[in-house]
């Protein structure tokens, strides 16, 4: 953006970032870290046909709007219904515009796995390849400070998902609280950068629908697409419960189609 040299980035007054991950990468803690207390508890999705936890948190001189979603390989929730979830939580901040941001959250444990892969690769072929600028990676559960083998597994992936920035920061969860304060300014300036990047510009339904488009013409050259059954109809009822509110009506049932066959398609990726 304009500006002399020296002058401090342009950034959003409201700065929108959705929550993705695997259940247990630690989502809901680092929103309520932001919020500065236990706002949020992670039995929070009580209703089927509510999308995600959605609270604002003053920051510097930004105001922070989070979404915390579902998280991917859930327990206790279908994977058709965790999808449907992520993408009614994506325009609930506007019916137009989405996030200026999807913080990827990823507990380190042993690194990475095939699995977290393609759990990424999935969101790609939902959000579209226009949608990688718009992912940042947070890394959670982490004691110490990284190694040089960790960083270079870390960059690994990011080459390997798609992301557009090669940053990434990390929560150090033993951590004091002037480092864990540090540690939030650090993330929201990074992706404060990533958002002056993308010109101030928020993920967009338009590019949500083009990237649907694409992947109806990927379903229908498919295999996978003769394998499908019947979409249950309690997963039915709640996906259009959750998406009719953000997408047109002609729309939703091709989206709930497209998250069967990514469920039965990658399936693995999805529950593990």
């Amino acid at each position: 953006m304009g500006g002399s040299q020296g002058s401090k980035p342009e950034v959003p007054e409201e700065l929108r970032i959705v929550l993705i991950g695997k259940t247990g990468a630690g989502k809901t803690s680092i929103m309520n870290t932001f919020l500065g207390k236990a706002a949020v508890m992670k039995n929070s999705f009580a209703s089927d046909e509510a999308p995600c936890t959605t609270e604002t948190a003053p920051f510097g001189n930004q105001r922070l709007v989070l979404a915390d979603t579902l998280g991917l390989c859930h327990t206790s929730k279908s994977k058709e219904e965790v999808l449907s979830k992520i993408i009614a939580s994506t325009f609930q901040f506007d019916s137009e515009q989405g996030p200026h941001v999807f913080l990827y959250v990823h507990s380190w444990e042993d690194g990475f796995t095939t699995h977290d892969v393609e759990r990424v690769k999935v969101l790609r072929r939902i959000f579209g390849k226009e949608a990688m600028r718009y992912f940042f990676l947070l890394i959670t559960h982490i004691d110490g400070d990284l190694s040089g083998g960790q960083k270079n597994q870390i960059r690994k992936f990011i080459k390997k998902v798609g992301f557009k920035t090669q940053k990434y920061c990390v929560i150090n969860n033993r951590g004091n609280e002037n480092r864990k304060t540090k540690e939030q300014k650090e993330l929201v300036k990074e992706i404060n950068e990533m958002v002056e990047n993308n010109k101030l510009r928020n993920y967009t339904k338009e590019m949500f629908e083009h990237a649907q488009e694409v992947l109806r013409k990927q379903i229908q050259k498919s295999k996978t697409q003769r394998q499908m059954g019947a979409v249950d109809q309690h997963v039915a009822t709640v996906a259009k419960a959750l998406l009719s509110p953000v997408l047109p009506a002609d729309f939703v049932t091709l989206v709930l189609q497209a998250n069967v066959w990514l469920a039965t398609k990658f399936d693995n990726c999805l529950t593990q």
